[in-house]
């Protein structure tokens, strides 16, 4: 073998071996980049996997608050009065009763706070300090029936058959028809047609908009005296139930009825939907004002409907003529006078055969709004939370009172955008109408 073919023989075994090293080395590197894919994508697989047992473990808001309420009604108290001593206990003496139940804000129990009144920091402290302010102690069933005994009696609204529906979210939307028009269509865009069989069909379909429902929170405060709660704890439960069902049918009521949509429901008085129709009379209600009311309500409006006024209009309805005229005046023709019972019967409960209410909440007589025509079951209310009730002796200290706060979350809105355009007719139609000024 000659040297050149040695030299030959020797490099191509050098490069075969090198040849070999390099496959094996990237072999292995293959192999280590697998296990780190593999290993990478166990951890992910892992991360993902937790994130969604902990999506699954972890209940809701709703999930909390409902556990919470049903538990707290299923602690009996023998009354009111019982229960609400039991949050003054705790509150001033921090004696705890297990049959309270608290709740924070988002849903969660926790342990309430006892605030020490032998300290001087704690005696300027309010019920709007510190992690207290976004919950309270849930009040039970029982109790809760006797708050909205009173709230009910006198509201407006809610006894009037409004649209309530419980919202499980602090935000709820919910489709509405945009139907603004009778004289092409039904229900915002639902065309029918009259066709042979196996005619063509033109297609159509509604025009669907949103009611968006955002719960807003309505706290409330009153007080009673310490000597009060010292005397009687059954009288303590009349008062505080009381107070806090008057106070929150009325808030809430003005709302329903007056609310800007701000941080408050959105009230029929301030809604795209009311029509106002123009009054005969600049500082009066006439009889003839009642009539063209209830000819600019819906259908089913004039079915449902409701007449709400202020009080300050009954001396006009005592004494309303059949004719705007100072002749049927001086006739004697008052509406509401009969000829056979005289000034001695009531006053009317209906006009045109639908029940009256009388409210301090619409305009004062004269202005816009003091009378309106109102169909209720078109009126939404959205309840989210029920009530919860704390208190604190800490800024009543110096009068010896005690101070007391309810808390509860609601919306509301008409249904109706806007007023709807009958088929046939010269002015447009809504379940809500009211009395505007003169042209």
């Amino acid at each position: 073998m000659t040297k050149e073919e040695l030299e030959k023989m020797i490099e191509e075994k050098s490069a075969a071996k090198a040849t070999e090293l390099f496959e094996a080395k990237q072999k292995e590197m293959e192999v280590e980049a697998e296990k780190k894919a593999a290993e990478i994508l166990k951890a992910k697989e892992a991360e993902e996997a937790a994130t969604k047992a902990a999506v699954v473990l972890k209940p809701d808001t709703d999930e909390l608050l409902n556990a919470a309420q049903k538990d707290a009604n299923a602690k009996e108290w023998k009354d009111a009065g019982e229960f609400y001593k039991g949050i003054i206990d705790f509150r001033t003496k921090g004696v705890f009763d297990n049959r309270l139940v608290w709740v924070e804000k988002d849903g969660q129990r926790s342990d309430p706070k006892h605030y020490d009144v032998s300290s001087e920091a704690q005696v300027i402290k309010t019920m709007t300090e510190g992690v207290d302010a976004s919950g309270g102690f849930l009040v039970p069933e029982q109790t809760l029936m006797d708050i909205q005994a009173y709230a009910i009696e006198d509201a407006v609204v809610r006894p009037n058959n409004p649209f309530l529906i419980k919202m499980e979210r602090d935000i709820l939307n919910i489709p509405r028809v945009n139907d603004t028009t009778h004289a092409s269509s039904l229900f915002g865009g639902v065309i029918a047609y009259w066709t042979e069989e196996a005619g063509a069909k033109t297609e159509s379909e509604p025009v669907w908009g949103n009611c968006k429902l955002q719960a807003h929170e309505l706290a409330g405060y009153t007080r009673a005296s310490n000597s009060l709660i010292a005397d009687s704890a059954v009288a303590l439960g009349q008062v505080i139930t009381r107070m806090f069902g008057e106070a929150w049918v009325w808030f809430e009521d003005n709302a329903f009825l007056n609310g800007n949509g701000v941080g408050q429901p959105l009230g029929i008085l301030n809604a795209g939907c009311l029509i106002g129709v123009t009054r005969q009379d600049t500082n009066n209600v006439t009889w003839g004002d009642f009539p063209r009311l209830y000819a600019r309500a819906t259908a089913r409006a004039r079915k449902n409907g409701v007449w709400v006024m202020n009080q300050d209009v009954i001396p006009d309805i005592a004494t309303m003529v059949g004719e705007n005229t100072t002749a049927a005046a001086s006739a004697g023709s008052v509406v509401w006078v009969s000829s056979d019972g005289g000034a001695k019967d009531p006053l009317p409960k209906t006009i045109l055969g639908r029940p009256i209410i009388y409210t301090e909440k619409m305009g004062s007589l004269g202005c816009v709004n003091d009378v309106g025509f109102f169909d209720f079951s078109q009126y939404i209310i959205g309840d989210r939370q029920k009530m919860v009730i704390d208190t604190s002796a800490h800024i009543g200290f110096t009068s010896n009172t005690t101070y007391w706060r309810f808390c509860l979350r609601v919306d509301g809105q008409p249904w109706p955008l806007s007023a709807l355009t009958p088929a046939n007719g010269s002015n447009s139609l809504s379940p809500f109408v009211a009395l505007a000024e003169t042209s």
